[in-house]
């Protein structure tokens, strides 16, 4: 939560409230734009936003406010994007490799909204969205689901070839020359450009990040190292030595458990305690 304090003015309680209640409506309608264009919302744009709102407080109290508006009326929360990460990868030998993150800490600079309703409520809604935005959905979370089950990276390469197979929903993709992306008449090199544009797209929004890694065996120095400034067009560029991990804005929408619920109902299994501990052997870590 964002802790700086905004200048305060000499004036009443109830002005304070009224300074509040309006700085928090900005901050509300802000983050509802910011979730139909399916961009984050940053830290200079609400700095802009509520710097002239002088008697309301501590942006901190606008956040909280906003929080129980978005909550009340929607059933939603803002929520902060966790910072990319910078990863270290050491070899003591080639039989074992230990990876470290860095945990230098960093200003939260990003924000989404997350949905605070049950299952059950989410799931009703989720009826009611658009085909374009169920496809995506959908294909978004295969994908990280499969980067899930290998140890949370997969090398580009590889990804791109099981996006070529999956078929990226059109709504993704440029339509230009590419017709139905299913369509036995495409040729290669438009199922390649499709699958990485539909890559790029989930890069784009936060799903993933793209990082080098280094095969020849690097010692006490950094090996992989993710890319905070990765642009659409770079997802195919220098594809060698590259892998994809999950970006903040997964880690902020799926849960280890979610994602364990989520390949059980596409593989057409139940999510026993069984299967969990299977799943958590792929993913390299404990689902709780």
């Amino acid at each position: 939560m964002v802790q700086e304090a905004v200048d305060l003015a000499s004036i009443s309680q109830g002005d304070v409230s009224r300074e509040l209640e309006r700085a928090a409506i900005k901050l509300v309608r802000y983050a509802l734009a910011c979730q139909a264009a399916k961009k984050p919302m940053r830290r200079e744009v609400i700095r802009d936003l509520v710097k002239t709102d002088s008697g309301a407080g501590k942006l901190s109290n606008v956040f909280t406010h906003a929080n129980y508006l978005l909550s009340k009326d929607f059933g939603l929360e803002i929520v902060s994007l966790p910072v990319h990460e910078k990863q270290l990868v050491y070899r003591d030998n080639a039989q074992n490799t230990q990876q470290q993150t860095s945990s230098k800490s960093s200003t939260v600079n990003k924000w989404v909204l997350q949905s605070v309703l049950p299952d059950n409520a989410r799931a009703l809604l989720e009826v009611e969205q658009g085909k374009d935005e169920r496809e995506i959905a959908g294909f978004a979370a295969t994908v990280l689901s499969l980067i899930f089950v290998n140890n949370m990276s997969m090398p580009a390469d590889q990804l791109l070839l099981y996006v070529r197979k999956l078929g990226p929903p059109e709504c993704i993709h440029s339509p230009e020359g590419s017709g139905n992306m299913r369509s036995s008449r495409l040729s290669e090199s438009q199922l390649e450009s499709a699958a990485r544009e539909a890559i790029s797209y989930l890069v784009n929004l936060g799903y993933l990040d793209k990082v080098s890694s280094s095969t020849s065996g690097a010692t006490n120095g950094s090996a992989m190292e993710t890319q905070a400034t990765q642009r659409a067009n770079d997802a195919g560029d220098g594809d060698t030595g590259m892998e994809y991990v999950w970006g903040p804005a997964a880690k902020t929408k799926f849960q280890p458990m979610d994602m364990a619920r989520f390949i059980a109902a596409i593989t057409g299994q139940e999510c026993t305690a069984e299967f969990v501990k299977t799943i958590s052997r792929a993913y390299g870590n404990r689902i709780e």
